[in-house]
């Protein structure tokens, strides 16, 4: 199980830079990384029919976290002012 917790924290950093990437690309609609990182997750369960374990959970959980912390950080930054990151 310690493993899946290690797991998750890297996939929630890999999911955070890919997302903010993704995020500064689509400047209209900052939301693109959470919504395709529920597409995936959402994917990958009904792939699986939903059979997962809890180590597989925390990893979807990671995933779709940090695609939300990107997304959020996006429009914070947009909100103060940052020019850089359109609106």
């Amino acid at each position: 199980m310690a493993m899946f917790v290690v797991l998750m924290l890297l996939f929630l950093i890999a999911s955070f830079g890919i997302s903010f990437i993704l995020d500064m690309f689509t400047k209209k609609f900052p939301w693109t990384s959470t919504v395709i990182a529920v597409a995936l997750v959402g994917y990958y369960l009904v792939s699986r029919s939903f059979d997962v374990g809890g180590g597989e959970i925390l990893l979807c959980v990671g995933v779709i976290g940090g695609a939300l912390a990107a997304s959020l950080t996006i429009r914070t930054l947009v909100t103060r002012g940052f020019k850089m990151f359109g609106a």
